[in-house]
């Protein structure tokens, strides 16, 4: 296998081992502070560490158009702030006892996501022909 193929499958891995610890390790120990505090902290740091990798990238935002800057936000919106925003309150609700059906629901998220974008968005390349 040649090296990037691994580095990349590594960070995949990483990335898969992280996700799946914060609803059950790292969300339980905020459970003090405000929720949007919790929501945003959980945004800001891989928000953070991805720009460590990928500033060149930004200058690729010229190219977008209104459109679909307009539809980033959205995405943005929906998919992350008020998606997370109620899978934590979720999760203080049931004071992290019951977690089964709360993390369930989240780790499921990409799905929702992806079928989604398939029937509203009429995105082709993610249903198999």
């Amino acid at each position: 296998m040649n090296r990037p193929v691994f580095v990349g499958a590594m960070a995949i891995c990483v990335a898969a081992i992280l996700w799946g610890l914060d609803g059950i390790v790292l969300t339980p120990q905020l459970y003090r502070l405000d929720i949007s505090l919790v929501v945003f902290i959980l945004h800001a740091v891989p928000f953070a560490i991805m720009n460590l990798f990928f500033y060149r990238e930004y200058r690729h935002l010229k190219q977008l158009t209104r459109e679909d800057a307009l539809m980033f936000l959205l995405l943005a919106l929906f998919g992350g702030a008020i998606g997370t925003l109620a899978i934590v309150k979720a999760l203080f609700l049931v004071n992290f006892k019951a977690l089964t059906v709360v993390v369930l629901l989240q780790k499921l998220q990409p799905v929702f996501a992806i079928t989604l974008a398939a029937v509203l968005l009429k995105e082709s390349q993610l249903v198999p022909q």
